[in-house]
């Protein structure tokens, strides 16, 4: 046992020492440098990257000697360090070490005193190198300029001025030009210029156009392509088609297609000298929707796809004349409409004039309108159909220059209707309104332009359509109609709970007809009718099983008129509260336990809700509701087992308003255990073995 406590008392003094060594060592060591590369070289740049096991900044010390003498710090701390160095010499030979420095001090590699080091490329002689070096002529600029942008790099290695040309070496071919003090590297950028298909060389030359070294060119492929001045346009619409970059002279052929369905003719054209072409293309008649054109060049005796161009037709429609009277013929031609396409409607100033139409299978169609009543000035003639909607078809105007119009159209009763005349005679005298035959404005002036203007408040009427009429000494009577439109006027009040009383009036429903009032898409009971002017006037009670919160309140006659409103479901506590009477702080030997309470009194007729907790306000085990009686006993089903209990009650009326509930109160069920029941049952059996031993006994003896 000594030996034991000699041999452990030097490893715990060393432990100690070497806890107190270790944290000392690593407070002055700084961040732990790891995996120290060089990449990215360039002439003039190279990124160094290290990275460090804590978070730290970065510094790389360098220079083309050991003794290094230049510094550059990195952006920010992090554990992974990238520091570009830049400005360097080309061709040269450079060392380095890298610092970082934490919260626990710096520290440096410097590759264990041998340095880092790495060597910038040596400038090329002369070079040239294109970004892309291949591409297709965009949207020309100006006749023979592209808007292809190719980026040039040229490497020189003396003073001068050099081009760079395309195609030859030509003070006719020059793309770009620069001057350089001395040996260098120089970046400029040009359009490339209208070119046939196939490779083109792009030389770096001098100020003589000469080649300052062999092979200063680089090669730029150039590819056919196509520009569409339109992307869409009804039939008819003129579609200019612009090829570039096609093979010199060559053939071209322009086709309309939807799927692999050909549509119209062929168009054909031929390439100039640098392959361009253009074509003109009208959309013949056909249906809306998307199609392609095929831009085919001739290649030998083969015709190849180069290039398709996306089109779409949109749906158009025209009308001859366009202006006229009242009650004249009009004709609407549609084109690009849907194949065959069924229910297209025409519509004037928003009110539908013609129904029904279909087209044919190019989408075209043709119909025939009445202009309808309308003060004189300008409206839109539109069209829609079962799949072209009204929003993508420019509607045409048309100029009225007779009829009378009303604004609005819909109204409520008490409403101020505006009536517009037009076509009357200058000046005309006698010019009257009336509405459903009853005068309702007199005297009106008519400008010297045959229009005129008054208005009327819309009297008491039912709930459709009325006439309103306009006629003048010499003018006969011009009609037009108006819509009576239902409303309520007072709804009082416009909330309450299930079963609170609401009144409410209104007007402008069909006569006589029995009404449905809803909130919340709840309906109220109750006989509830119109009076046989429209007119409104009912009570309801807000209906059981109403949405709590802010509702609609709707109401609707038979035909359909209805009006709505908002209306605020409360919710509503009912001031009766039951008094649990049984069971009560008492032990009961069965589960099925019979509950009773004291319930509501009075003329509506009540439910109530039982609860069963396991504590007194949470641990809810049971629960009924719907209990007509003031008790409930539990069936063979719902008996407890053995335990504590709470149990509590609340009263619900007719329309699910409900009261606060009872006070818990607590009972315990508790049967008598079983091994009671064993026990007495050995008893029992002690007994009767007791007694048969004696009668057995006294048998034998006698």
């Amino acid at each position: 046992m000594v030996r034991v406590k000699r041999i452990q008392a030097p490893i715990i003094a060393g432990l100690l020492l070497l806890m107190l060594i270790l944290p000392q060592s690593a407070l002055a060591a700084g961040p732990e440098i790891l995996n120290v590369s060089v990449t990215d070289i360039t002439e003039t740049t190279a990124e160094i990257s290290w990275t460090t096991n804590t978070t730290s900044d970065s510094r790389v010390n360098y220079g083309t000697t050991t003794g290094l003498g230049q510094t550059k710090p990195g952006a920010s701390e992090g554990t992974a360090h990238n520091i570009i160095l830049t400005g360097l010499t080309q061709g040269t030979k450079y060392y380095f070490e890298v610092e970082s420095t934490d919260t626990s001090g710096p520290n440096t590699d410097d590759n264990e005193g041998e340095y880092y080091s790495f060597t910038t490329l040596a400038p090329a002689t002369y070079t040239i190198t294109l970004a892309p070096v291949c591409g297709v002529c965009g949207e020309l600029i100006e006749a023979g300029l592209c808007d292809e942008i190719i980026e040039v790099t040229a490497t020189v290695a003396a003073a001068g001025t050099y081009h760079i040309c395309w195609d030859s070496r030509a003070a006719g071919s020059v793309v770009g030009t620069f001057t350089v003090s001395g040996a260098g590297i120089r970046t400029l950028t040009f359009f490339m210029p209208e070119a046939k298909k196939g490779s083109h060389n792009v030389y770096l030359v001098d100020n003589t156009y000469a080649d300052p070294a062999t092979n200063t060119f680089a090669t730029f492929t150039v590819n056919p392509s196509v520009k569409i001045d339109l992307e869409e346009g009804p039939v008819g619409t003129e579609v200019t088609l612009n090829g570039y970059g096609f093979a010199a002279s060559q053939d071209i052929r322009v086709t309309l297609f939807q799927g692999e369905v050909k549509k119209g003719e062929e168009k054909t054209a031929t390439a100039n000298t640098v392959g361009s072409w253009e074509v003109f293309y009208t959309i013949p008649d056909t249906p809306a929707g998307g199609y392609i054109f095929k831009v085919e060049g001739k290649e030998g005796t083969v015709w190849v796809n180069w290039v398709s161009k996306y089109f779409k037709v949109i749906p158009e429609i025209t009308v001859t004349p366009d202006s006229g009277t009242v009650g004249q013929k009009i004709n609407i031609e549609g084109t690009g409409f849907a194949s065959e396409e069924e229910d297209i409607e025409v519509t004037f100033d928003g009110e539908a004039r013609k129904e029904n139409i279909t087209a044919d299978e190019d989408g075209s169609w043709s119909a025939s309108i009445t202009v309808p009543i309308r003060t004189c000035g300008r409206y839109d003639i539109a069209a829609s159909g079962e799949t072209t909607r009204a929003r993508n078809v420019d509607p045409v105007k048309f100029t009225v220059i007779a009829g009378i119009s009303v604004t609005p159209a819909l109204a409520y009763v008490g409403d101020e209707i505006t009536v517009i005349g037009g076509g009357f005679a200058p000046g005309e005298e006698g010019v009257k309104v009336t509405f459903d035959g009853t005068v309702v404005a007199t005297d009106i002036p008519v400008d010297t332009y045959g229009c005129w203007e008054s208005s009327f408040a819309l009297r008491l009427s039912a709930y459709g359509s009325h006439t309103v009429s306009a006629s003048g000494d010499t003018t006969a009577a011009v009609t037009t109609t108006l819509d009576t439109q239902a409303q309520m006027i007072e709804l009082s009040p416009a909330e309450g709970a299930p079963g609170d009383v609401v009144s409410l009036t209104g007007n402008g429903f069909r006569g006589s007809q029995d009404l449905t009032v809803t909130i919340g898409g709840v309906a109220a009971s109750g006989d509830m009718r119109t009076q046989s002017n429209g007119n409104v006037n009912i009570s309801f009670r807000v209906p059981k099983g109403s949405p709590e919160g802010e509702q609609t309140l709707v109401v609707t006659d038979e035909g359909g008129a209805t009006d709505s409103t908002d209306f605020t479901v409360m919710k509503k506590t009912l001031s009766t509260t039951p008094l649990p009477i049984s069971p009560k702080d008492n032990r009961l030997r069965s589960g099925d336990v019979t509950f009773n309470w004291q319930g509501a009194t009075g003329s509506t007729t009540y439910t109530y809700t039982l609860e069963i907790n396991t504590t007194a306000g949470s641990g809810n085990i049971w629960s009924k509701s719907g209990i007509a009686e003031s008790s409930y006993t539990l069936t063979e089903d719902e008996a407890l087992p053995k335990g504590t209990y709470y149990w509590r009650v609340k009263v619900v009326d007719d329309y699910g308003n409900e009261g606060a509930w009872s006070d818990y109160i607590e009972f315990r069920v508790s049967p008598i255990p079983t091994w009671v029941w064993v026990v007495v049952g050995l008893v029992v059996l002690v007994v009767l073995m007791v007694v048969a031993y004696r009668e057995t006994k006294f048998k034998v003896t006698e």
